[in-house]
């Protein structure tokens, strides 16, 4: 690995392979003054200027020194090749590109203060827009071709079934740490190369269980979307229900064909409470349309649901009182060491515009999971089965207001769960 490659960490510039069929983010590749980058399969687009630009060009300042050290003859450094499947085009492109920021505000810290025992981090990025397919195929690229040692933050379960059923992890040894869902079936049985980071399902259900027995209701229905994420929290939901002495009166899907199905059906059901389980976009547009039939039942979403989008694309007289599970802490301010550590850092390598996100935090937590459990097992070549390893033998790590644990036949993670509500003006209440 060169002085050059080092400096660069990673490229942002897309181009359409044609045996891939998709954009990919490439990293170790030197960006010319106009920010484009010639693609020897077809030429680039020209970019705007995205938030990810703007990153990419603060942390090459940062890490500036180190490069020069590097350039200046010091020995060549090893690198830790760590992937990633993201949806960074499409409707969830907003999910990715947080996804994506948060990681890379640790990986660049970590380079620019030496890298984890002088091993430099290299994060390599796919777009695979939300597409299981695209997912698998991405999968067989970072593992075959760019030879990643682990892969993070998968956020959607349909696509890690298929990764896991065509044995991706199992024939390389590359263990998949925090999968940004929280189906059960990542967690139960124990999936020897799976390290989940947040909290399940179960814990979502339970904590929007004993939150809807506080208010009293009695009859409460669910919408969820029809793919492995929603279906499997409406089992969680029922069973965590039970457990309260509660029923779930009725559950409604949400399809590609809009909200207005989903509506009708709940609107017979007359629920006190509603909890939904679906992509940002398609909450919002079932909040939007229920509200608008002038139904009063309360609105409550597990964390799949982004409450900053939902608030965008419907305003606070509609979002007004919705609840929203979180399964890390509160971003936005506090006394935690780990919110004040992930917000500086944001400050000092994010986009001039970079605001905190929990999607952002959930990879910052995960991407600081995986440096510690490194830096504890000692060395600097980083096979994926030293990497598994390193993960397994961790044990209890307080990272400052978030604890994870992992052992033998233990591979929950975090448990942390938290429930927040929109107020009347748009803030977020806790």
């Amino acid at each position: 690995m060169d002085a050059r490659n080092f400096c660069t960490a990673r490229q942002i510039s897309p181009c359409r392979g044609a045996a891939r069929g998709g954009k990919v983010w490439r990293a170790g590749q030197t960006i010319p003054a106009d920010g484009r980058r010639p693609c020897t399969q077809h030429r680039a687009p020209q970019l705007k200027e995205t938030l990810v630009q703007h990153f990419f060009w603060r942390r090459l300042v940062a890490i500036g020194g180190l490069c020069g050290a590097l350039s200046a003859g010091a020995a060549p450094v090893a690198e830790l090749v760590v992937g990633q499947s993201l949806p960074l085009s499409g409707e969830q492109a907003a999910l990715g590109r947080q996804l994506r920021l948060g990681a890379d505000l640790w990986f660049a810290h970590v380079n620019a203060t030496g890298g984890i025992q002088g091993t430099a981090i290299r994060h390599v990025v796919l777009d695979d827009a939300f597409d299981p397919a695209s997912v698998v195929r991405n999968t067989r690229q970072l593992v075959q071709q760019e030879q990643v040692s682990v892969l993070m933050g998968y956020p959607q379960a349909q696509g890690v079934r298929p990764v896991l059923a065509q044995k991706l992890l199992a024939a390389s040894g590359v263990p998949l740490l925090g999968p940004a869902t929280g189906v059960g079936w990542l967690r139960e049985p124990v999936h020897p190369q799976v390290f989940p980071v947040r909290a399940g399902q179960t814990g979502e259900a339970e904590h929007l269980a004993g939150h809807l027995a506080t208010l009293g209701a009695r009859r409460i229905a669910m919408v969820h979307a029809a793919d492995e994420d929603g279906l499997g929290a409406v089992d969680a939901l029922r069973a965590a229900l039970t457990r309260k002495g509660l029923t779930l009166a009725g559950a409604a899907t949400l399809g590609l064909e809009g909200p207005d199905a989903a509506v009708t059906a709940l609107r017979a059901l007359r629920p006190e409470a509603i909890v939904l389980m679906a992509p940002t976009r398609h909450v919002a547009a079932f909040a939007k349309a229920y509200r608008g039939t002038g139904e009063t039942a309360q609105l409550l979403s597990f964390a799949r649901a982004d409450h900053q989008e939902v608030l965008a694309q419907v305003g606070s007289t509609v979002a007004r009182g919705m609840g929203f599970t979180q399964v890390v802490p509160y971003p936005y301010g506090g006394a935690r060491p780990l919110v004040r550590e992930y917000r500086a850092l944001l400050a000092t390598y994010g986009p001039m515009d970079a605001a905190p996100s929990y999607a952002g935090f959930e990879a910052f937590i995960a991407t600081k999971v995986l440096v510690e459990a490194l830096r504890r097992a000692g060395g600097t070549t980083w096979t994926p089965g030293r990497v598994a390893t390193a993960l397994e033998q961790l044990g209890t790590l307080d990272l400052g207001g978030f604890v994870v644990r992992y052992g033998r036949g233990e591979r929950q993670g975090g448990r942390y769960v938290d429930f927040t509500v929109l107020g009347s003006e748009g803030q977020l209440l806790r």
